[in-house]
């Protein structure tokens, strides 16, 4: 059985105990509180039957008293008294008929018929009254002689003897009564004071009996838990909890095996993962000095970059300067002078210019706040146009610039001018780093929702692993270093920023010695865009 189980029927026996308890101690008020309104209710029509008694010999007495003295007036105190009497009858009657509604069985019986008497009493009360005053009524008529034969009469025969006599009976059974009540009460008390003893002990027993049970069969299953987490706390995972029965002790001793058995099979796995600890730390160290010789190397890269920029920068302010110191020295300088020096200032500022705007472009674009003029373009017509233009470059180093698929008219919704800087990027470069008299393929098609156009040249190519970081700023490729001193690493990284900027993305392919092919997609324009 389930400790669950004999838990709740331990708690079930002791809940029905004190309900037990809880019902006689209730009905024991109840008896007690039935008792003792009996008991002063008896008490009280004892108290008035006396009264009752009391009250009415005053009243007869005073009535003879009156008559045998010839008084003419009704006797002192009559209505006083006769009014006590009317009080005295209807408290008794209240009181009777209140605890007939207490009372039960044979009780109701004997409370009926004491209502019956004092009704009789109430009768032989007026009887008597009636009497007296029939001889008081003769004898102001001036018949006194008849009326003292009449009292006299009365007076022989009891004028209250009746009446007295049945209050007599009413006072011994009121005083019979409040005896009885009283003895019931204390063989009540007694009763309920046998019958808590009795279930006072019962319910000790039971509670020592059911804890004995309970402790019983907790002691040996928590000795044989207790032990086995002493062993494991030593150490010794391959002890196992002896296991017997369905119980919960049985459910947890099952649950603490298989936590050993993990525990042995984890550390056992904890030994082998610290037998190759060494050889991953070697690794990893190799790893990371690696890395420390990676960032070595970019730290490099990125300080001659620097330096580079600088040079950049500092070679139009150079000239700019040096052209507006020329134009300020010497006096009387002719216009033609003058005009040289201006245009050769602006065409470096326009040099500087054009670098800062690409600079800030590629920043902007990076923070995504680059800010692009969109229409709806014919991109075959815009790279036509270009490629046209670019055969200028080409021209010094006999390159031939071909188009196919010219006569398609592919749309897309960009910034003309951003874009025509694009293609002249792409275009320049592959002029540049292309052998002479080689040749340049530019084509350019759709692919459901996207239009592509592709680069592609034979000249030097890129080495596989400056392929990563080639659209990085700054960062130019071997090759591209040693064919071509100039330039600054910010073309590629411009051409990104720009088609970013008008959500495609650009790929580039590279074999060394074989040439580059750069592939920029770009999202076609709806078909309603074009009108």
């Amino acid at each position: 059985m389930r400790y669950r189980t004999k838990l709740m029927i331990a708690a079930g026996l002791l809940l029905a105990m004190s309900l037990s308890a809880a019902a006689l101690a209730y009905w024991g008020v109840a008896q007690s509180h039935r008792y003792l309104t009996r008991s002063r209710i008896a008490h009280e029509q004892l108290e008035r039957q006396l009264q009752l008694s009391r009250h009415s010999q005053q009243l007869f007495k005073a009535w003879t008293d009156t008559l045998l003295t010839g008084m003419t007036d009704r006797p002192l105190g009559a209505a006083y008294l006769n009014k006590v009497i009317e009080s005295d009858l209807s408290a008794l009657q209240d009181l009777s008929e209140k605890e007939l509604t207490i009372a039960g069985g044979d009780e109701q019986r004997a409370e009926s018929a004491e209502i019956d008497r004092l009704a009789a009493i109430r009768r032989e009360y007026q009887h008597t009254l009636d009497q007296l005053a029939e001889v008081e009524q003769l004898r102001s008529r001036g018949r006194p002689d008849i009326a003292w034969q009449n009292l006299i009469g009365l007076l022989r025969g009891g004028i209250d003897q009746q009446l007295n006599e049945l209050i007599e009976v009413a006072v011994a059974d009121e005083t019979a009564e409040v005896l009885r009540i009283d003895a019931d009460a204390s063989g009540l008390l007694s009763r309920l004071e046998r019958i808590s003893q009795i279930h006072a002990a019962l319910a000790t027993l039971t509670t020592l009996a059911l804890l004995f049970l309970l402790v019983r069969g907790l002691r040996a299953p928590l000795a044989e838990l207790l032990q086995g987490t002493r062993r494991l706390a030593e150490g010794d995972l391959s002890h196992r909890i002896t296991v017997s029965g369905r119980d919960e002790f049985a459910e947890l001793g099952r649950s603490f095996n298989g936590m050993a058995a993990d525990l042995q099979t984890h550390q056992k796995a904890l030994k082998d993962a610290h037998d190759n600890l060494e050889a991953i730390v070697q690794e990893r160290t190799e790893e990371l000095r690696q890395a420390n010789e990676s960032l070595r190397k970019i730290d490099e890269t990125r300080r001659g970059f620097f330096a580079d920029i600088s040079h950049e920068l500092r070679t139009p302010l150079t000239v700019i300067r040096g052209e507006g110191e020329i134009s300020l020295r010497g006096k009387n300088k002719r216009v033609a002078e003058y005009k040289r020096s201006m245009e050769r200032i602006v065409e470096q500022a326009k040099h500087l210019s054009v670098l800062v705007n690409d600079l800030l472009f590629i920043a902007r674009q990076g923070a995504g706040a680059a800010k692009l003029n969109l229409k709806p373009i014919d991109l075959s017509a815009l790279v036509e146009r270009v490629c046209g233009d670019a055969t200028v470059i080409g021209y010094s180093k006999s390159i031939d610039i071909s188009l196919a698929n010219g006569s398609t008219h592919e749309m897309v919704r960009g910034d003309p001018a951003r874009l025509r800087q694009l293609l002249l990027v792409l275009l320049d470069n592959a002029v540049r780093y292309s052998n002479a008299k080689g040749a340049i393929e530019v084509e350019v098609g759709r692919a459901d929702s996207e239009v592509t156009v592709r680069v592609s040249d034979h000249g030097v190519g890129i080495a596989p692993e400056e392929l990563e970081g080639i659209f990085e700023r700054f960062r130019r490729g071997g090759n591209a270093s040693d064919m071509n001193e100039e330039g600054l690493g910010l073309g590629l990284p411009l051409a990104k920023a720009i088609v970013e900027a008008h959500k495609g993305r650009i790929e580039m392919q590279s074999r060394v010695g074989e040439g580059t092919t750069v592939t920029v997609v770009l999202p076609a324009e709806a078909e309603g865009g074009q009108a």
